[in-house]
């Protein structure tokens, strides 16, 4: 969720295997800027688990049938970790149980392909009304998110300062729905544990299993603890070194098709945290970042007359034309074909 020229922006990602499905319905998304902007598109289950981890947009739509780990996983596990977020489903099965088993996990739209661009709108319309009660657990989120970021650069006391303001915060949330806050601690536990974990490999993770607040914070102010005595001087060198290593993966092999996943286990580090280590050490996501190396490269190669742009796009890494005009005219404000143009090919 962001604020552009006074407009509440919510973002929406896109989840489904058939490119030109996918392709459609964030075009139809995209007809409802500036409330609404495709924040990404993926193709199964996994990556949109986690693309939210990285990015945390307020919507997913989301196919159901789709290779590794399907849009009924995906539904599980943003209902499990009591995620702020909506989950819209696209579905070609006219299916009771299909619905049924969503109805558990708090999904109540259930779009049938060939998607109907009102349908779609209207059901993104009324996703409004729950996210307006979602506002004050996402803003828990981006400020958990921002005080681990935070952390490297914190003396102890400015840590366990920030930290007592956070869990306050968690405290006066006027939660809505039973067990949020709960999944706000668990979020921050989660995130605390695996930073721990980037430094010390053989370090186990301590869960939270106390409800009283006196036991919260003392639960917390132990991880903060553990993170003075395990930060060595050289770990930023070890991170900063690990993160170049991605860069350079990345500029050698941008064409081919990424997962968030593989390069996090290159680096021997959990999706979420090597998301943020990324972000943290080179400004950009990882999304960002590659589809800046991607539009660079296909720069350049529009400057070649004798290629075609679809033949561009794909040499480039993108299976989708539409999709690829759409990022380069995000990243260049112009499209391939404009840009080709006052190039003078």
């Amino acid at each position: 969720m962001a604020t552009i020229g006074g407009y509440t922006m919510f973002q929406v990602l896109v989840a489904e295997d058939e490119i030109w499905i996918r392709d459609a319905v964030a075009e139809m998304v995209d007809r409802l800027a500036p409330h609404f902007s495709v924040a990404g598109e993926v193709s199964n289950g996994q990556e949109a688990w986690d693309f939210i981890q990285e990015h945390w947009p307020s919507i997913v739509i989301t196919d159901i049938m789709m290779p590794n780990k399907n849009g009924i996983w995906l539904s599980e596990q943003i209902y499990q970790a009591n995620l702020p977020l909506v989950t819209i489903i696209v579905s070609g099965y006219d299916n009771f149980q299909y619905a049924r088993q969503l109805m558990r996990f708090g999904i109540t739209e259930y779009l049938l392909k060939p998607v109907v661009e009102e349908e779609l709108h209207a059901a993104l319309r009324r996703s409004l009304v729950k996210l307006e009660g979602m506002a004050e657990i996402h803003k828990g989120v981006m400020n958990i998110q921002r005080f681990v970021e935070q952390m490297a650069e914190m003396s102890h006391q400015e840590a366990a300062i920030e930290l007592r303001t956070l869990l306050t915060s968690m405290q006066k949330l006027k939660v809505t729905t039973p067990g949020m806050r709960k999944s706000l601690l668990a979020i921050l536990s989660s995130k605390l544990n695996g930073l721990l974990e980037v430094y010390d490999h053989r370090r186990t993770f301590i869960p939270l299993d106390v409800e009283d607040e006196s036991g919260i914070h003392k639960y917390f102010a132990g991880l903060i603890e553990e993170w003075r005595l395990i930060y060595p001087q050289n770990a930023q060198h070890h991170v900063n070194n690990s993160i170049k290593k991605a860069q350079e993966y990345i500029d050698a092999h941008y064409y081919e098709n990424f997962s968030l996943a593989r390069l996090a286990e290159k680096s021997h580090m959990s999706v979420s945290h090597f998301s943020m280590l990324f972000k943290k050490t080179t400004g950009y996501t990882l999304l960002n970042y590659l589809n800046l190396v991607r539009i660079t490269r296909a720069k350049g190669l529009l400057q070649e007359p004798d290629l075609k742009i679809y033949e561009i796009a794909d040499m480039v890494g993108y299976s989708s034309l539409p999709y690829f005009n759409r990022i380069f005219k995000q990243t260049v404000t112009i499209t391939p074909v404009e840009y080709r143009k006052r190039m003078g090919q």
